[in-house]
């Protein structure tokens, strides 16, 4: 067959093989028609062998019947269509009636074809014709939901714009109005933006609205709904939440995004926001009375002062929130480190899965600090950044102790705190409770702002201590080529987005791959971070990187119940576990 003939991929479901080499023959001699499509044939006889192969094989159409192994032709259809919508089906029954003709149509076959006619003409343009259905159904779904998009989208901030958030509200407070709920809506106010759009100009204004609208997506659950609706304001619905937990998401929206630092014009600017947490009643009918009520609330946080959180249970019963987590009292328990949590995820050999060492990660304390990017948040709020990181440099490295022989372990360090502490004191943590040799310091390449020249003393003073240094995060967006030459890192630990996506994206393939040459020309070890399911990481491993770590091979596990600190070292090959 010439190499510019368009072959159909066809898959034929029916448990007689025999049957299935009669209609590769009548395909084939179809094939030899000037102006019909080629065929290429594939045969399985049961249904679930069928779902299967089209996980992993793509197909332009399926024949299915007259009798499937397994199951009846009409189950088959029906699930057929239900599992794969974008493939169409066509049906192959023997002397179909006109009831049977209906009852595979309405399971979702696209067309029925007659097992006593051979007659590949008819046959070649019904499957011509079923292909070409589904192609332009296809294409209109697509330019539908484009369309959608760009009606209830936000073009700058990829979030619910005013009118798509208008519809989700609208919905929701129906079926509150069903079930007698109220509902929260969350309205987020950016302090000062006018200011900074008019001093530093709309560029800079619209880096700090995408960082506080991705800021925002994080924090929420993926039930609830987030959307721009006025040029700073941001409006968030939280569907079935009790008001106690809406708390606690208002708290984590604030200290993630006072955490985000833009640079611009040689200064430094740091985001902050005022919050209104509003329980809105069911018999509410329009958006505008939903936003008005919103609003009110959000207008006494700002008369409090700003970057802070106000709530209401009604327009007359509006008052501050404390700041979940907050005062003094938390101050000290972080300082003495006793609400600090210790756990650790494995760092995996990519070719046989073979634990090679384990990066020891720091919990907060229940509620908006449990991550530790609101943890540094709240602490660079209350000055004490470098006391509790040095707390949990301390926590890490005793956990890491009880590894026992051949404990290799990375740990993480701010920039500031590695500038501000004595490089023997460091040295004498990581290298203490047995660890001597077995340390890995990573350094997030996030935080890596201004001159890295000022590490070069610190990280060759851990380096000729025997403690290896990591630049983490590498790729995240604000890339230093400068710093990983001047520290010259045993490490490069790539973000996890830069990996999560690789199978389908190639444009992250070619920034990886360059990044590859990066970690080459600097005899730097590689480890991919996030790696979550088995199509990235095979893309991985055909890409050469060898070390990497993510939810595929290990989740992060409490210290005191980690198995290898336990004694019972965990063995299995990657493959076993991307299988699992």
């Amino acid at each position: 067959m010439s190499s510019d003939v368009e072959v159909c991929r066809l898959l034929y479901v029916h448990r007689d093989p025999a049957l299935a080499d009669r209609i590769r023959g009548l395909l084939g001699c179809a094939s030899s028609g000037d102006d019909e499509p080629g065929f290429r044939v594939a045969h399985l006889t049961h249904l679930t062998d069928t779902l299967t192969y089209l996980k992993i094989s793509p197909v332009d159409l399926v024949l299915i019947g007259p009798d499937p192994a397994g199951s009846g032709l009409v189950e088959s259809v029906a699930e057929l269509s239900a599992t794969h919508p974008e493939v169409p089906i066509v049906a192959l029954l023997t002397s179909p009636t006109s009831e049977e003709r209906i009852a595979v149509r309405k399971a979702g076959a696209r067309e029925c074809l007659s097992a006593d006619e051979f007659d590949h003409h008819i046959w070649t343009r019904t499957f011509e014709f079923c292909r070409r259905e589904m192609t332009l159904s296809r294409e209109l779904a697509q330019v539908t939901a484009r369309l959608d998009w760009l009606v209830h989208m936000d073009s700058l901030t990829d979030l619910l714009n005013r009118k798509g958030m208008e519809r989700a509200i609208m919905e929701e407070l129906a079926r509150c109005r069903r079930e007698g709920d109220e509902l929260l809506i969350l309205l987020v106010d950016l302090d000062d933006f006018s200011r900074i759009n008019a001093t530093m100009g709309h560029g800079v204004g619209d880096l700090v609205l995408v960082g506080a609208a991705r800021r925002i997506k994080e924090s929420v659950r993926d039930q609830d709904k987030v959307g721009r609706c006025g040029t700073d304001r941001f409006v968030i619905m939280l569907p079935e939440t009790e008001v106690a937990a809406g708390e606690v998401i208002a708290e984590k929206i604030r200290l993630a995004i006072s955490r985000d630092v833009i640079k611009a014009g040689g200064e430094s600017l740091t985001t902050t926001a005022s919050l209104g947490l509003t329980a809105i009643s069911p018999t509410s009918l329009s958006f505008d009375e939903v936003l008005a009520k919103a609003h009110f609330v959000l207008q006494r946080s700002k008369l409090k002062g700003k970057n802070r959180v106000a709530r209401a249970a009604s327009l007359e019963e509006v008052g501050m929130i404390r700041p979940v987590a907050a005062g003094p009292e938390m101050v000290r328990a972080l300082l003495r480190g006793n609400v600090l949590e210790v756990s650790s995820q494995p760092i995996v050999n990519l070719s046989d899965g073979r634990i090679v060492s384990r990066e020891m990660l720091i919990r907060g304390p229940e509620g908006p600090l449990r991550r530790p990017d609101h943890l540094f948040s709240f602490c660079q709020e209350n000055d004490i950044t470098t006391a509790v990181d040095l707390r949990c440099l301390k926590l890490c490295a005793a956990a890491a102790g009880r590894l026992g022989a051949n404990g290799h372990f990375h740990v993480n360090i701010m920039p500031a705190t590695l500038l501000q502490t004595d490089p023997d004191e460091l040295i004498r943590v990581l290298s203490g409770n047995g660890n001597d040799g077995q340390c890995c310091l990573e350094i997030s390449e996030q935080q890596l702002l201004g001159d890295p020249s000022v590490l070069v003393p610190p990280v060759q003073a851990m380096q000729a201590a025997g403690i290896r240094i990591a630049i983490d995060d590498v790729g995240y967006g604000n890339s230093c080529l400068e710093g990983l030459i001047m520290l010259h890192p045993e490490v490069m630990k790539i973000d996890k987005r830069l990996v999560r996506g690789l199978a389908v994206d190639p444009e992250m393939r070619k920034a990886l791959a360059r990044l590859l040459k990066v970690a080459d020309v600097l005899e730097a070890e590689v480890v991919a971070e996030g790696i979550e399911n088995t199509e990235d990481y095979h893309i991985l491993v055909d890409m050469g990187v060898r070390l990497g770590q993510g939810y595929l091979f290990g989740r992060p596990c409490m210290c005191s119940q980690d198995p290898v600190m336990n004694g019972k070292k965990k063995h299995g090959k990657p493959g076993a576990r991307a299988k699992a």
